[in-house]
């Protein structure tokens, strides 16, 4: 019956509205909702910012809705469409960090396939719920958009282009329905600008520090220059990039969220956590409290299917649709390295900065220690070679920290890789990148010394033990000890550089 009902809506859209919108249905991840949503609103090609940008239009519709002329029967008939929504909303989020919701064994981490389905369930909520949230102005301009069926994909399509039109139109006259549209850019330069420090993509797509800092020198003037944000955003969309939206984006929206609902309606019936607070953590206090003291809340609570608990875990057993919590772990930032002295390394997580470490022939650690910043010196001596007298032991430079971060790509282990230190790593890493492998320069003088030239070890080895035996002989007709790619060695192969 699916597959009868899918065949039968893209032939309506082939019907109705031709070659544009078959051509996103069938090249575009998301189909034709996603195109119109990535031209006007919060571009998104990913899941996990499709996820970010459906949740941020949810909660955008919620805040208009709290300030709204509503009686109570429309606010109480609102908190509960918005738990509703919330819980489709819980496989989506799953599987935007490839968590499967469904229950079948082995399939846990599995990508979801069926995400354009959950999030087309999802899509449909929310537009009934935006009928009832925005002011009776705006809900007149959707109905008279709909000529037809909510089934019909093309008037959903118009119902979308409208409700985006409202927010962008509604900055120009003031009107609180411009939250639709203006709290969202905000959220996406902060995403952005988090974007950094959990990359895990290889180039052309990684987005790095330097790539950022001028949309972070924009942001950190604190004068809210929308049209600069988004301009910048722009400029990086150009570029072919697109940010990762941390988990703890989902976390302070999800917490926004819970404050709303406190704010739509009292009642106990329709705004409690099996209904408007459905899979929502606590991470506010009530409005009421805003006002008189501080209150006590503590960020991290565990929300299981409309249940509150504190400081416990989610159920072990497999995640269903519906039940799904949002856990501590899941929206906390990532842990930053400690020790940090520059503003390239006060990005750098924990995570990252271990694999850095291995790399660089360091045992790992939570911060830059002092064997950390050893090697992070010599790396930079065989980077900025032979102008390497002023090398330090630190991450001064978005492109020193991209240096080392192509270097972790190529030699994510320095001890399979069979390297001893940050600067053998370095100088193999930059060499390769000019397109010069250290490996026929190691033979080249072997040869002029009249010394047999191992073979090449299979990678990912670079240096085996037959290499580090002829370094040591090349060493000694140098006059110098060790085995070693050390500075003198390589300046003794290489003269002429």
């Amino acid at each position: 019956m699916r597959i009868v009902v899918s065949l039968l809506l893209v032939f309506s859209l082939l019907l109705n509205s031709g070659c544009a919108i078959y051509e996103k249905e069938t090249t575009n991840r998301g189909g034709y909702l996603d195109a119109v949503l990535d031209d006007h609103w919060l571009r998104a090609d990913s899941k996990a910012m499709r996820a970010l940008r459906a949740f941020a239009m949810q909660v955008s519709l919620a805040r208009i809705a709290s300030v709204s002329a509503k009686n109570d029967s429309d606010r109480q008939l609102l908190a509960i469409r918005i738990g509703a929504l919330t819980k489709r909303f819980m496989p989506i989020y799953l599987c935007a960090f490839n968590q499967n919701p469904l229950a079948v064994e082995g399939a846990e981490r599995d990508p979801c396939f069926y995400y354009d389905s959950a999030m087309l369930d999802y899509s449909t909520g929310l537009f009934d719920l935006a009928m009832i949230a925005l002011p009776l102005e705006d809900a007149k301009k959707l109905v008279t958009t709909v000529t037809g069926s909510f089934i019909n994909p093309l008037n959903v399509i118009d119902l979308l282009g409208t409700l985006l039109s409202i927010g962008r139109d509604a900055i120009k006259h003031g009107r609180v329905v411009g939250a639709l549209y203006r709290d969202t850019v905000e959220l996406e330069v902060q995403v952005w600008l988090g974007t950094p420090p959990i990359e895990n993509r290889p180039p052309p797509y990684q987005v790095t520090v330097e790539d950022v800092r001028p949309l972070y020198e924009i942001y950190a003037r604190g004068n809210d220059n929308m049209p600069a944000w988004l301009a910048e955003m722009s400029a990086l969309r150009a570029r072919g990039l697109e940010p990762i939206p941390q988990q703890k984006f989902f976390y302070q929206l999800a917490g926004l969220m819970n404050y709303i609902c406190d704010l739509i309606t009292k009642d106990p019936g329709a705004n409690s956590p099996n209904t408007c607070k459905s899979n929502l953590p606590k991470t506010m206090v009530p409005p009421a409290v805003v006002l008189g003291s501080a209150g006590s809340f503590r960020i991290g609570d565990v929300v299981g299917a409309g249940t509150l608990r504190r400081g416990t875990s989610p159920s072990s057993g497999p995640q269903r649709f519906g039940k799904a919590g949002i856990t501590s772990e899941q929206a906390a930032p990532p842990a930053l390295m400690a020790n940090a002295i520059t503003a390239d390394e006060k990005v750098i997580t924990v995570a990252d900065g271990r694999k850095l470490q291995k790399m660089l022939c360091v045992p790992t650690s939570d911060g830059f220690d002092a064997a950390t910043r050893e090697q992070l010196k010599n790396f930079n001596r065989a980077v900025l070679l032979p102008t390497d007298s002023n090398a330090v032991g630190q991450i001064t430079t978005g492109d020193n920290l991209q240096k080392l971060r192509d270097a972790q790509r190529r030699f994510p282990d320095c001890t399979t890789a069979g390297f001893r230190n940050g600067f053998e790593v370095g100088l193999v890493a930059r060499l390769e990148a000019d397109g010069t492998p250290i490996r026929p320069m190691l033979n080249k003088a072997l040869g002029a010394a009249s010394i047999a030239a191992p073979p090449a070890p299979v990678a990912p080895v670079i240096i085996d033990a037959a290499t580090r035996q002829a370094v040591g002989s090349l060493a000694a007709k140098y006059g110098l000890t060790g085995t070693d790619i050390t500075r003198d060695l390589y300046v003794k192969m290489n003269p002429e550089r």
